[in-house]
């Protein structure tokens, strides 16, 4: 396969007209494309070492810098926040502009893959837009997620509400970082960094803690609508407006303190099971930390990876 060079686009988000920044990494003769969502506080660039061995694979890949993230928090509300409301239904909203652009470009069978924060951004947009995917969506592909009820994130809209009308939208709160990534390393005492959590890789973490666009705190206001997609994305209804027929592969380490060691990403299969999905894989890999792409054993993981796709056809 002969890749073209990693480029980089803009787009209009359609509602509010702010400008979106895109990855392209094509490649000449390609049979797929794979679009990737990536996680909270992180960016798209950082997957161009996956979108490569994709590219030798022969997929195309793209993968956006999401609202309040990466290039795309320049020219838009600042890094980690969404927008000033409903910044949830908004950053789902760009992901179908970014895929209908592409696919003015390239007409491949298309595989959404979500890494985190990306996992659930993804499952939305397979929710919301299934009508429109079905005649170029092969499958789905999630990485680190996790599953709980939605009257749990119902619960945890108290404090960040309580939060919210303390501090402001802006406003960054550590009493929501310790109830969300402030247990993350628990289990990897003692800790070198507070980024132990995301890999074994010690390279990987540096990268990270060095990393402008990455490991940034997220706004009040971004909380509140995470939680509030989050409701959305796990309610039963929801859930049963994923084709059954789509492919589904879930993979993450089985040391990822954001599936709970494995316990809230099993729950999320099943919950996809009970919502009529019939094609459903999944991986937990031992001693696994939350990016498996960028753990020590990442080569063998990206090729399971292939072997699946492969599989699709």
């Amino acid at each position: 396969m002969s890749q073209v060079n990693h480029q980089v686009i803009q787009l209009e988000s359609v509602d509010d007209h702010i400008t979106l920044y895109v990855h392209l990494w094509p490649v000449e003769d390609a049979t797929g494309w794979v679009h990737i969502m990536h996680g909270m506080s992180e960016h798209g660039a950082r997957y161009d070492h996956l979108a490569k061995a994709l590219n030798k694979a022969g997929y195309h890949v793209s993968a956006d810098d999401h609202r309040g993230h990466g290039l795309t928090s320049i020219n838009a509300e600042g890094l980690g926040h969404l927008a000033d409301h409903d910044g949830w239904n908004k950053v789902v909203a760009d992901q179908m502009t970014i895929i209908s652009h592409v696919q003015q470009q390239w007409s491949q069978p298309l595989t959404i893959y979500g890494h985190s924060l990306g996992t659930f951004l993804a499952t939305r947009v397979v929710q919301r837009y299934a009508k429109k995917l079905k005649p170029i969506l092969k499958s789905l592909v999630l990485s680190a997620s996790s599953y709980r009820p939605p009257w749990l994130y119902r619960i945890a809209l108290v404090p960040i509400s309580f939060e919210l009308w303390r501090q402001g939208p802006l406003g960054h709160s550590d009493l929501i970082e310790r109830l969300s990534f402030g247990h993350f390393n628990n289990a990897f005492k003692p800790a070198r960094t507070p980024k132990d959590w995301i890999s074994s890789d010690r390279e990987v973490v540096d990268a990270y803690i060095a990393d402008p666009f990455a490991g940034h705190r997220s706004s009040n206001q971004f909380w509140l609508d995470l939680m509030n997609g989050l409701i959305e994305v796990h309610d039963p209804d929801s859930m049963a407006q994923i084709d059954p027929n789509l492919p589904i592969y879930m993979f993450s380490g089985d040391k990822d303190a954001v599936g709970k060691q494995g316990e809230y990403v099993v729950a999320f299969k099943k919950a996809l099971k009970r919502a009529g999905s019939k094609d459903l894989t999944s991986t937990l890999y031992p001693n696994g930390r939350h990016e498996m792409i960028n753990e020590p054993n990442k080569e063998q993981v990206i090729e399971d990876l292939l072997v699946w796709l492969r599989r699709m056809g």
